[in-house]
């Protein structure tokens, strides 16, 4: 069985010589192939393991392949591998990478707590250009890109993830770190850019089950409006929506501004509530989980802020003024839950989680300030 080590320096070589097999071996060269090597190592190996690899082989004298069809001699490859590795010896310390592909045996771990974290408007083929690594195959879950990144968090990419497209999925470990900042270590280490990102999760899933954020019920003079006859709204009833019903009037975040299901910045300027009927404004509600949906109309007696969660509890409601996508205002005024203003807070807390700037945001206030406590 053949050594590991010779296995390795084998690999190596044969992809160093399929590099340079027609080109001068000259010192130019063997610049390109050491910067190479440092930086975008080959496989799964770490450049250690590239330059351990080639030194014992060297050392060991271990024979050139031949497998490659070259106008080089064996010898004037050993020697320009034997400079690539003086090369890379000599540009210590070498560069901090932002990030390593991992291997096949690691992706079934990544897969037992993996979440989606966004859809990448971009094909495979442009993945491997922006990140200059290559897609592989496993026989259980096809085609992948496994990377660990700097800051230690493994994500994936999947291809063709959508029917419709040649969109590429990404996912991450859960619980790693927030999603916009894996996406701004990817935009900061490779040629993907943050508007090809759309996040398809937000915020982060909570851990060990439990909720991040605290409710506050829907007011008992509500309740059963949903219903005809209700003694509310009379001959009227209010819409209340299912899960697949809400999904549309989901809120995403991306690259610091709010967009909708439809991909289109949220824009307010033209929707109105019943509290502001010269617009500007749309009614919103926040679940547990942080997440934010928006309705452009808000009808006495039909649609309300308990229509979205259909007269679930909310850890936020009120109004959300945005333009091109930028929130600029956030008010509690909900009759149907009169949220207290640490509820408000809590909204703030979800932007600026999602990376949306909060500095800049006006806050109204319609509730009383939170009693002191003691």
């Amino acid at each position: 069985m053949e050594d590991r080590v010779a296995s390795l320096w084998r690999g190596l070589v044969n992809i160093i010589v399929y590099s340079v097999r027609s080109d001068d071996l000259g010192e130019a060269t063997q610049d390109r192939i050491a910067r190479a090597l440092l930086t975008e190592p080959i496989d799964t190996f770490t450049p250690q393991q590239e330059f351990d690899a080639l030194s014992e082989g060297l050392a060991e004298n271990y024979p050139i392949p031949e497998s490659i069809d070259t106008q080089h001699r064996p010898e004037e490859i050993r020697a320009f591998v034997a400079a690539v590795v003086r090369k890379m010896d000599a540009a210590r310390p070498w560069p901090d990478l932002p990030y390593l592909p991992l291997p096949a045996e690691q992706l079934r771990d990544f897969f037992g707590s993996a979440r989606p974290l966004a859809r990448v408007r971009v094909p495979s083929t442009g993945v491997e250009v922006a990140v200059k690594r290559n897609f592989r195959n496993h026989p259980e879950f096809g085609e992948y890109l496994l990377l660990r990144l700097k800051s230690g968090v493994d994500v994936a990419f999947f291809p063709d993830f959508w029917d419709d497209s040649s969109d590429t999925l990404l996912s991450a470990a859960a619980g790693s770190k927030p999603s916009h900042e894996i996406v701004g270590e990817l935009v900061a280490g490779s040629g993907l850019r943050a508007e090809d990102f759309t996040l398809t999760i937000w915020p982060e899933p909570p851990e060990n089950g439990y909720a991040p954020y605290e409710t506050t019920p829907l007011r008992p003079e509500f309740r059963g409006e949903h219903l005809p006859g209700n003694p509310q709204w009379g001959d009227r009833f209010v819409r209340y929506m299912s899960p697949a019903e809400r999904e549309p009037y989901r809120l995403f975040a991306n690259n610091g501004l709010l967009y909708t299901v439809e991909q289109q910045p949220l824009d307010t300027t033209h929707t109105r509530t019943l509290w502001t009927p010269q617009g500007g404004r749309a009614i919103f509600v926040m679940d547990e989980q942080g997440t934010l949906y928006a309705s452009p109309y808000h009808l006495l007696g039909e649609f309300h802020h308990s229509s979205l969660l259909a007269g679930g509890a909310v850890a936020g409601a009120g109004e959300i003024g945005a333009v091109g996508g930028r929130v600029e205002l956030v008010s509690d005024h909900s009759t149907h839950y009169v949220p207290a203003r640490r509820f408000t807070r809590q909204v703030v807390d979800s932007l600026a989680r999602q990376g949306l700037a909060v500095d800049r945001l006006q806050i109204e206030y319609h509730s009383p300030p939170d009693p002191m406590p003691g």
